[in-house]
């Protein structure tokens, strides 16, 4: 797992085994270490997850539950520091970029990236140095024992990251509503055309389009899709024959429920 609090929103139990990155999580699910995974997608003040998206053309995988969870991002530092001696702060890329006009605020300090927002309690619970803080949660300021400076430092208090539960197989439940792909298409002009009007044609509400460039091709992109449909319609048979005779690479993430 990636998010020990969407563990227990989606299992009601806290994550058995923790990774640092989000290739390490692909890596655990693709080796069969664990049955499930969990990675942060999309937030929303902060966009896209990229470095998820991009690993995803990586490994072969089912997505098969999604969560919604309100993020609140606070400031930890070793008990007794004040927040005029901090110099430095530690955090993963999106909890600074969701942080950003706190950071703006206080120019003095230098912001520094790290794997993911409890590496950087963790750090900063460690380290000899009393000048440093972490953006990361309250749950790791009693796990790492220290105290929270500054509370609610986020953008937005509507601050929310959706996640996704990924599994080596395909599992599809009960009332799956919102179905994922991702496809590379012809380099030619009006193929990303031809995916959307069959969209829309079907009646599909088209609820994410993200691209990623291919990394051995020049100027060309993988396409991942977020659609509401129920994968027993008609017309999800219909787009998956259409889709894979069109697409140049087709691959189906699997059709879910989301938890919010």
């Amino acid at each position: 797992a990636y998010s020990q609090a969407a563990c227990e929103k989606l299992f009601g139990l806290p994550s058995i085994m923790y990774f640092k990155t989000f290739e390490a999580v692909f890596n655990a699910v693709d080796k069969g270490m664990c049955r499930y995974g969990i990675l942060p997608i999309e937030n929303s003040s902060a966009g896209s997850v990229n470095q998820v998206y991009d690993l995803m053309k990586k490994f072969r995988f089912s997505i098969v539950r999604g969560v919604k969870l309100r993020i609140n991002h606070t400031l930890l530092a070793k008990k007794g520091v004040q927040l005029e001696g901090i110099k430095e702060i530690y955090s993963h890329e999106q909890g600074l970029n969701q942080c950003s006009e706190f950071l703006r605020a206080n120019p003095q300090i230098k912001a520094n990236v790290c794997e993911n927002t409890a590496v950087a309690a963790k750090l900063v619970a460690q380290s000899d140095r009393t000048d440093i803080a972490a953006i990361s949660s309250r749950e790791c300021a009693e796990l790492y024992g220290l105290q929270i400076l500054s509370d609610h430092i986020q953008n937005s208090d509507n601050n929310y990251t959706r996640f996704i539960c990924i599994s080596k197989k395909l599992e599809i439940y009960p009332g799956a509503d919102k179905t994922s792909l991702m496809v590379v298409l012809p380099h030619r002009p009006g193929s990303l055309y031809q995916i959307l009007a069959r969209f829309y044609a079907l009646g599909l509400n088209l609820i994410k389009l993200e691209s990623r460039p291919l990394p051995d091709r020049e100027f060309e992109f993988m396409f991942y899709f977020d659609l509401e449909t129920s994968v027993y319609s008609d017309e999800f048979i219909r787009m998956v024959d259409d889709l894979s005779a069109v697409c140049e690479e087709f691959q189906y993430l699997g059709s879910y429920s989301e938890v919010i």
